[in-house]
Parts: structure tokens; sequence; C-alpha cells
């Protein structure tokens, strides 16, 4: 009985200059990562069994031009910031004018992760078997202060003008978080499965099988967590440490959130084959998001009593001056900003789809497919604390509280054909009709999306910030007929220069993402504690034009500032942005010099029309770049490849 052992070492490492548009704002980056998997494989009455082992350790840093070098934040004469060389750097300045000023953060990581596996495979007749389990012990010590040199938000609350309350040091809005060093994040999860493989008969095959997954909420080594214990209604807040007891929920485990213990993943798969050259296949399964405890558990970390933090709301009656605002801190007031409900649940997400494909003739298959999918419990983040007129929990700082009340739902139907490579010419295209809609807070997007008004979180209902209406795809190959075996010059000095020639291409085209009309730093919302949330108002006329271009890509007429205190009665991701159309290129040639010996020259052309692709658009109302086209995406560009194998 043969058995195999298997160890391999793997070893990674990166360094990286980050770009900003004020060039002292940039920063660098290193990665560098260790991976050792051992596996050790062997038969035993008729079953396969294979025991795995892996250590996996990876170290991220990340540093602005001035942490360990100049303390930018305290020459400028900004108090109540972090002292810690680590932190050093420019403060985040926030206006709706312009982008505003925000440094990069300075972050280090270093996650350690030992897994144990065991799985054993048994075939009988048609049916094959297979069961197992993985144990993974996590370590991620982790060190992240996104705001440790203040964020200061200028509405125009003094002069009527953003930039000119900057001028006079005026903000309305000032925030400082930071922690006291490195946070030591642990958990677990281990995973049970059974699949069977079943060919029921030539034409049919299933698929079958169970995974129940546990993950464990994150817990510090120190138990350095800190939430807010809320009232059912909001009225009230307390915080409470890892492992403390509040007035409202009661006992607190270690990592806060209570453990989720309902990890059935169940998954099937059928193929049948009613006849020669069709196949019609159909599935269903279900997928946990686990990734969430960690950012649930760094945001805990950073939460006083163990970080410093404050939150300082002006108003006209009683301005503050940016360089002694973090300073202002009144007593009795409960400062921590994040919580999360104690009985949160991991989000998993149903998909299911249906798939017919048909052979035409011996080249050309089509295909049509259908797959749709139901998100649940998934994350929904909300502030509490914001009322119609200002905070609504006497002596509590504006907070964020994060729950599993999400939902989504997508439909997306294909079309495909595809030419096989035959006389050497292969080509394939696929065309796909799609609609997604939730009102999670994370889903898919580029960022977390905070829920404009707390007492109406079906207005957060909209397309899905991923949606993408349509979207086609071609590729072709086409073999030079030039060369031996070739239709044309098969021999000599032409065959050796011209033959081997491999061209391929493929093209992209795709409606575009939507985008939300927002309104950034009202002065009205700004005194709720909140900023970049509030919507704009809607009055029903078209959003698109007839001919977008980049000075008026939308109709912004269609938008209006909401009344001061009211919330924008525009939905979420109503305005679609820029599409895509991209024509690339490549030209290949593999040369073999004997054995194992090589040379591979590849010439590649991405956007080989050089079209100009718009990326991004700016859709806050009370911005003087408001409907224009703010960035696009890379123009042409041609790379020489030369790879020589021996």
């Amino acid at each position: 009985m043969p058995a195999f052992l298997n160890v391999a070492v793997h070893f990674r490492r990166s360094d990286n200059s980050s770009a900003n548009a004020f060039p002292t704002l940039g920063g660098s980056s290193l990665l560098s990562a260790w991976d050792v998997p051992v596996s050790y494989s062997f038969t035993k009455a008729g079953m396969l069994q294979s025991i795995r082992f892996q250590f996996n350790q990876q170290h991220a840093e990340t540093l602005n031009l001035y942490a360990f070098n100049q303390n930018l934040a305290a020459a400028a004469g900004l108090a109540g910031v972090s002292s810690d060389p680590f932190d050093w750097g420019a403060p985040t300045l926030s206006l709706s004018s312009f982008t505003g000023v925000r440094d990069m953060n300075p972050a280090s990581r270093t996650d350690r992760t030992i897994a144990i596996g065991d799985s054993i495979v048994k075939t009988r007749g048609r049916q094959t078997f297979r069961a197992g389990g993985d144990y993974r012990d996590i370590h991620a010590d982790s060190r992240t202060d996104a705001n440790a040199r203040g964020s200061f938000v200028f509405s125009g609350l003094y002069t009527g003008v953003d930039f000119g309350d900057f001028l006079l040091g005026l903000p309305q809005q000032s925030t400082v978080q930071f922690g006291p060093g490195t946070e030591q994040f642990r958990s677990r999860s281990w995973d049970l499965f059974l699949q069977d493989d079943w060919r029921a008969s030539d034409t049919v095959t299933v698929n079958a099988g169970l995974r129940y997954e546990y993950f464990s909420p994150v817990a510090e080594a120190a138990n350095r967590l800190v939430t807010l214990d809320v009232a059912p209604d909001f009225t009230a807040a307390t915080p409470v440490v890892a492992g403390g007891t509040g007035p409202y929920s009661g006992a607190f485990g270690d990592a806060i959130v209570n453990p989720f213990r309902g990890g059935l993943a169940p998954r099937v798969g059928v193929a049948w084959r009613p006849m020669p050259g069709t196949v019609i296949r159909t599935g269903y399964g279900i997928n946990y998001n686990a990734s969430v405890y960690q950012t649930i558990a760094q945001q805990l970390a950073g939460q006083p009593p163990f970080a410093v933090a404050n939150t300082v709301l002006a108003s006209r009656a009683d301005p503050v001056r940016l360089a002694t605002a973090l300073l202002e801190v009144a007593p009795d007031v409960t400062l921590n900003s994040y919580a999360v409900d104690p009985n949160y649940r991991l989000g998993f997400v149903q998909i299911w789809n249906l798939d017919l494909q048909r052979d035409l003739t011996r080249t050309i298959n089509v295909g049509v497919g259908y797959t749709g999918s139901k998100g649940s419990d998934l994350d929904i983040i909300r502030a509490p604390n914001r009322g119609p007129d200002g905070l609504r929990i006497p002596d509590v700082a504006p907070f964020l509280f994060e729950s599993s009340e999400g939902d989504s739902v997508l439909h997306a139907i294909t079309l495909r054909v595809r030419r096989r490579l035959t006389n050497g010419f292969a080509a394939g295209a696929s065309y796909t009709l799609s609609r997604s809609i939730d009102d999670a807070s994370s889903i898919g997007g580029s960022g977390v999306v905070v829920a404009q008004n707390d007492q109406d979180l079906d207005a957060e209902r909209g397309l899905s910030s991923f949606d993408q209406r349509h979207r086609f795809t071609g590729d072709f190959t086409f073999e030079l007929p030039f060369g031996p075996n070739r239709r044309w010059l098969q021999t000599g000095t032409p065959a050796a220069l011209l033959g081997g020639w491999q061209l391929n291409g493929t093209v992209q085209l795709a409606s575009g993402t939507p985008f939300t009309a927002r309104v950034l730093t009202d002065a009205s919302d700004v005194a709720r504690g909140t900023n970049g949330t509030l919507r704009a108002n809607y009055d029903g006329a078209p959003i698109a034009i007839a001919d977008p271009t980049t000075a008026l890509f939308f109709n912004t007429a269609a938008f209006s500032i909401p009344a001061a205190g009211a919330f924008g009665d525009a939905g979420r991701n109503t305005i679609i942005g820029p599409g895509t159309s991209v024509l690339n290129l490549g030209v290949t040639r593999n040369i073999l010099f004997g054995g194992t010996r090589g040379l591979s020259i590849q010439v590649l052309a991405s956007n080989l029309l050089n079209t100009v692709q718009f990326a991004t658009i700016d859709t806050v109302v009370n911005s003087p770049t408001f409907g224009q086209v703010t960035s696009v995406r890379p123009m042409r560009r041609i790379q020489l490849l030369l790879r020589f194998r021996f």
C-alpha cells in the first residue's frame, strides 16, 4: 500500500509605494508571508486517507511619509492627537467643495494560522464517498489607528462657505480615536463534511453533500474589547467591557458577540444528459461569511477606556477652535463610537442555478443559464443616536451600531455560444442580464454605507452597489496559417519567422454600476454627529441623459439638498454610472529549443482602440463638480513579455 508525504515551503515578499493626489501624503507598504503545507496520504482497506497540516504566517505593514519621521499634526498646532511616532501624519479635513485631505493610515498586522485536517475517500460501485474535517487556530496581532491625528469637518456653519470656515479654523465636527498599541486577536474555526458523488445512471450524476462550519467570534487576549449595551428602543447606551454585564443585554462573553452555531451548509448538484450533445445541470448551496468577525473585533478594540476617543460638535453659538477642539471633553459623556448587536448572526447566501448546454454541431456549443441568490442576516450599519435635530441620547457621543438584519436577492440569465478550436480558430461570446437588490451596508461594495435614517431602515432598499444590468464578453483565438502543418509557408526561413504565432483577443461591454446622490458636510447633518450619509431629494425627473459628457454625465437638476433637519427622499443607487467598452489584443509565440527549454514571446495590448473609459462620477449634490466625471480607467497600454524556461 503506497504512502506519499508532500512538504512544500513558500515565501513571498513585496514592497509597494502608494501615490496620493497630494504628493506629500503618499506612503509605502510591505508584505511578507510564509506558507508551509504538509500532507500525508495512504491507502488502507480500500480507502484513501489524506492528513494535512499547514502553517501560514503573513506580516503586512503600511506607513505614510511622516510616520517615525515628523509629527506633522502636532507641528500644525493640533492638541489632543496621538503622540506615538507610529501614528504621525496629516489630519483628515473634510469639505464639500473639494475631495478633502486624507493621509495614509499607518497599519501593522501579523496573521498566523495553524491548521490540521483529515479526509477519507471511498469508492464503491457508482458512488464515491468523501468525509473529513479541519481545525484552524487563528492569531492576528494588529495595530490600526484609523483616526489618530484627528478628523475635522468644515460645513460652512459660520461663514456660509466650508473653505471660509477652514480659513478661520472653525470645524463643526472634530473626532479622534487611537488605541493603546497592538491588539492580540484570537479565534478558531472547524468544519466537518460528508459528500457523495453518485453516478445514478449513464445519463444522471448526483453530487450531494452536507458541511458544518463553526467560526468563533474574535476575542482579544487581554480582554480589551468594549461595546455599548443599548436599550431596545435605543434611548440609552452604556459601555460594557468583554466579560462584563450590561443593564439591557445581561452578560457578555469575551468576544462581545455570542457564538453562532448554526452553520449547516447543504450542497447538491445534478447533471442529466437527456440526449447526446445535451446536458442539463442544476444545483443549490449555502455559504457563510465569517471574515466580518475580525472587522468587528478591531472596532471594539478601539474604544474607551482602553483607547482614546472623542467627538466634539460645535454650534454657531459655541464655536470651537481647530487647534484645541479635541481637548473639549465634557464630563460624564460616553465617548464610545461603535457597538455591535450581541446576537449578531453570520450572514449567509443561498445560491441556486439551472443550466442547459447543447452541441449544435461538432464544433458549435450553445447554452443558457439562470442563477439566483438570496442573502440573509447581512450587515446593516446604523446611527441610532442621530435624531431629526441632533443627538437622541443625552450625554452619549454619536455611535454606529452593527447588526445582521439585511437581506439581498439577485437574478441573472446568461446566454453563451462557443466555437471549439478547429482549423486554427476558436471563439466564444456570453451575454448576462442581471439585477441585484439589497438593503445591506457593505455587500459587494467599495465601502460601508451607514443607513440614512435609523427610524426608516426600509428606505435603504435599492440596487446593490455591484449591480450591472448588462454584460457582454467575447473572445477569440486565431493561429496564424504559417509554418509546419499549416496552410502556407511550411518550410524554410519564412516558416521559422512566421510559424507558431497565435492571436488572442477579448472584448468587454457592460453597463455601469449605480451611485447614490449624497450631501456632504451639511451643517444640520453634521450637528447630528454624522457626515456623508445624508441623501439628496429627488424630484422624479429622468436621471439619465441622452448624450452624457465629462461635464454633465446625468441630470443634476433632478436632485436637490433637503431642508435643514430633514432626510433626503432619493433612493440608494439610483444613478447609473459609466459603462465599459474595451478591446484587448495579444500576440503570442512559443519557441522550443529541445528538452524543457523554451522561449515565450508575448505582445499584449490593453484597450487597443484607446477608447476613453469613464470610471467615477461626482454624485455629491453640494460639490462644485456635481454630475461630472472625476476619473477615467487606464488608456491603451502595450506590453512586451519574454519568458525563458529551462
